[in-house]
């Protein structure tokens, strides 16, 4: 007996291109049944706060920044949400004639502390809202519709769920 026969069928019973197909459709209903069944790959429903530093920003850009601005990712809103606006003067370090490094506060420029929440279901080691990854000391982009402003993920808190 052949592996394959003259109308192409796998020992005589089945044809291969039916068999692949088969076997994708199996490989589909698998993993939709893995996902559903098991907790650990649904992930758990955790509450997200975190905090980014957004500075040097102009003043007349400052009052666009508001409570309740949802994020967005890709032209679509987000479930990200500003909790909390903080507004501080413009804070740098610069190097003096002296060459030694001094504190000054910007007369002009602001920094933006801004608290975003969102509720995500935490599935692996990597926390993701709005479609960015969440992690103290990491880029994030402050994105609305109205504006979009680069900052700094200084503090993350999740709470809920174990």
């Amino acid at each position: 007996m052949k592996l394959l026969d003259e109308k192409g069928r796998l020992l005589g019973l089945i044809n291969i291109i039916d068999l692949l197909v088969l076997a994708a459709i199996l490989l589909v209903l698998g993993g939709a049944a893995y996902k559903y069944t098991h907790k650990a790959a649904q992930g758990e429903r955790r509450h997200l706060e975190y905090v980014v530093l957004v500075p040097a920003v102009r003043p007349e850009i400052v009052p666009h920044v508001k409570v309740g601005d949802k994020m967005v990712k890709d032209n679509y809103y987000t479930t990200a949400t500003v909790k909390n606006v903080v507004v501080k003067p413009g804070y740098s370090v610069n190097t003096a004639a002296s060459g030694q490094r001094v504190e000054a506060i910007d007369p002009y420029l602001k920094d933006l502390l801004v608290t975003i929440e969102d509720d995500i279901i935490l599935s692996s080691a990597t926390i993701t809202a709005g479609g960015q990854e969440i992690r103290a000391g990491k880029e994030y982009y402050l994105k609305s519709r109205d504006y979009e402003l680069k900052g700094t993920i200084l503090k993350v808190n999740l709470s809920g769920g174990r």
